[in-house]
């Protein structure tokens, strides 16, 4: 769902009653301790008050307000996982050319790894959109807001995959039998490649994830923008009705008294 707007106007008082503070005479020879505490007490508060109306608190506004829809959206996507996780497994076997695909012994190999992969991704790419949509909308006002859509759209998928391409390596090597569970892989994967080792194909992924979530998070947004003009206007309509009946009501009480 899409964050509000932080007020403008609780961003703007912050610094400034901060560092308007009044001056508190201090004793002789702890004058200068006395005015560098308050320096940095008010340099904090810019701190926080720029925190605070900046992108980043867009980006926990997002997840504290819609905290029911993501933890719901979190067991849904377990569970869907959890049961589609052996015929993904069978995908991977048949992908890979290995003999017997279908054999049931290791089906939910890596299962583990795919659940912590899967679930804080969703959360990420959805949470870091509306920060960069945010953020975009009010750096260029003047920019046709669809193309700012599909820019936050790709920005929140780079920083979603950054979590979620380690965990898919760990769950298809370990779903092709290579390691008997994520942990064996993790290790096994250090030790071979280091720390690249676990972004390999991360530019594949993105070239498979990005247009989907293109389209995806801007036609959602272009949808409800029509929604909500269609539906002001038919309040309008209506409200003007009620008034018209409304005058019409009181002229006929004027006519008959």
């Amino acid at each position: 769902p899409p964050a509000r707007r932080p007020a403008a106007a609780s961003a703007a008082a912050a610094p400034s009653s901060s560092v308007a503070a009044p001056a508190i005479s201090a004793p002789r020879g702890g004058g200068g301790k006395a005015s560098s505490a308050s320096s940095s007490d008010a340099a904090g508060a810019v701190a926080v008050a720029v925190v605070k109306s900046g992108p980043l608190d867009a980006f926990f506004r997002t997840i504290r307000d819609a905290r029911r829809h993501l933890a719901a959206a979190g067991v849904a996507r377990s569970v869907s996982i959890f049961a589609m996780y052996p015929v993904d497994t069978i995908k991977t076997r048949m992908q890979m050319e290995q003999p017997n695909p279908l054999r049931m012994t290791g089906l939910y190999n890596g299962v583990g790894g795919s659940l912590l992969g899967q679930v804080p991704y969703g959360v990420l790419t959805f949470g870091s959109y509306e920060m960069y949509k945010s953020y975009l909308l009010k750096r260029f006002p003047d920019v046709r807001p669809v193309f700012l859509y599909a820019l936050s759209a790709v920005l929140g998928d780079v920083t979603g995959s950054g979590w979620l391409c380690p965990s898919e390596v760990v769950k298809q090597q370990t779903q092709a039998g290579m390691y008997e569970s994520a942990g064996a892989a993790v290790k096994g994967i250090w030790a071979k490649r280091g720390f690249r080792g676990f972004y390999q194909g991360y530019l594949g992924g993105l070239s498979r994830d990005i247009p989907f979530r293109v389209a995806q998070l801007t036609s959602y947004e272009v949808t409800k923008s029509l929604y909500l003009k269609v539906k002001g206007r038919r309040m309008k309509k209506a409200a003007q009705e009620s008034s018209d009946d409304a005058l019409a009501a009181a002229a006929d009480a004027v006519e008959l008294s």
